[in-house]
């Protein structure tokens, strides 16, 4: 048992070293520099993704690209190091207890910030005032979806596998579904009279072109061309597009029995709750049609809990419950009823960030009383010996 003590304690030595925060600070500065730049043409949510949400990238010409360490790999190597310099270089005595304790706190907030890399999910719930919802729509993500006759969805493809010529076989089905054209950002223009055959509306009289993708991930427009082959009725068989937002996605009768709907959408995933709009309120600047604040009168509905409560959200002032987190985002007022937007964050690092500047304040406040302590008694020893 010693044995293996004092080989992790050796190696605790080594990864305790101050020479790999030497050599860590200037790849997170130069991570940091090549992230900026990137933003200009990715736009802020990829290059968050690409170079300080992922464990590498590559960087260099398409002709000749490199591996490099990304954001994850270096904060958890900064983490190790800290971790360990915490563990095994540290003086444990009292009168080191305050840098003990905000050395502590720091070590936290390195933790809090790698697990909300790791764990934080975003969104946006929309409902209108009267209805109520639980589903909450990715801001980034898109799936390809296909769903039954129920509206259960039985074929689910991440956007980032879509790509031209996949051929599709659909389950417990004669049928293929083959995608012609994939275009993560797409522009619409008129379909050339010439090219219309084989087409069912609308794809007859619009088609897909591929347009260079946005800096500002939210405004692509992810849409697809595709075939379908194999129904028995020849009628339904033939070429059709879909994009997300669509208001009328494909809707198919395969058989006497069996429908499918196809559609590109925002990744959705379910709230453990259901929040409905009671009221939406917007307040305007005088003489302006700019909105000064909005207002959502809410219902939260939580059948799991047995928990159902009103609540106001508001500008800057969210809701928290269950470890969710509800913004007032946005509103739509279009349509016979008005719409609420809130963003919706579940973010399991949101607590660490307060505890370690509770706990660093703390330190802190130790250090300073115990050398303030420490030098009135040497001046009393002074006093004394004079």
């Amino acid at each position: 048992m010693q044995a293996i003590w004092t080989s992790l304690q050796k190696i605790g030595l080594r990864l305790a070293r101050p020479d790999i925060l030497f050599w860590v600070l200037p790849l997170m500065m130069a991570l940091l520099i090549l992230g900026t730049v990137a933003q200009k043409n990715i736009g802020l949510y990829a290059a968050q993704e690409e170079y300080f949400g992922s464990f590498y990238t590559w960087i260099g010409p398409k002709t000749f690209t490199i591996p490099i360490p990304a954001g994850l790999t270096i904060m958890g190597i900064f983490l190790v190091n800290l971790t360990c310099k915490f563990l095994f270089r540290s003086e444990w005595s009292w009168q080191r207890s305050g840098s003990i304790l905000s050395h502590f706190g720091v070590l936290l907030l390195v933790f809090g910030g790698v697990m909300t890399a790791l764990t934080s999910q975003e969104g946006f719930l929309m409902v209108g005032q009267g209805d109520q919802s639980n589903i909450v729509e990715d801001y980034h993500s898109r799936n390809l979806v296909v769903y039954d006759t129920e509206g259960r969805p039985f074929v689910t493809i991440p956007h980032e596998n879509l790509h031209d010529a996949l051929r599709i076989e659909l389950p417990t089905m004669p049928v293929t579904l083959t995608i012609d054209k994939y275009c993560f950002n797409c522009s619409i223009s008129m379909r050339p009279q010439s090219e219309q055959e084989g087409w069912h509306s609308p794809g007859n009289r619009m088609m897909l072109n591929k347009a260079p993708a946005d800096s500002t991930d939210e405004k692509n427009l992810t849409g697809i061309e595709f075939t379908i082959n194999g129904a028995k009725d020849e009628d339904i068989n033939g070429k059709y597009l879909t994009f997300v937002g669509f208001p009328k996605p494909p809707v198919l009768d395969i058989d006497d029995e069996q429908t499918i709907t196809i559609e590109l959408e925002r990744a959705k995933r379910p709230l453990p709750f259901a929040v409905k709009l009671i009221r939406f309120e917007r307040d305007m600047h005088p003489g302006t049609d700019m909105a000064s604040a909005y207002t959502s009168w809410i219902k939260i509905i939580d059948e799991e809990t047995g928990n159902n409560f009103p609540a106001k959200i508001e500008m800057n002032e969210p809701l928290r419950y269950r470890g969710f987190t509800l913004y007032q985002s946005s509103f739509d007022l279009n349509g016979d009823k008005p719409h609420t937007v809130l963003a919706v964050v579940n973010n399991k690092g949101r607590i660490f960030p307060y505890l370690a500047s509770l706990i660093i304040a703390l330190g802190l406040i130790i250090h300073l009383v115990i050398r303030l302590t420490g030098l009135k008694k040497s001046t009393h020893k002074e006093e004394a010996a004079r």
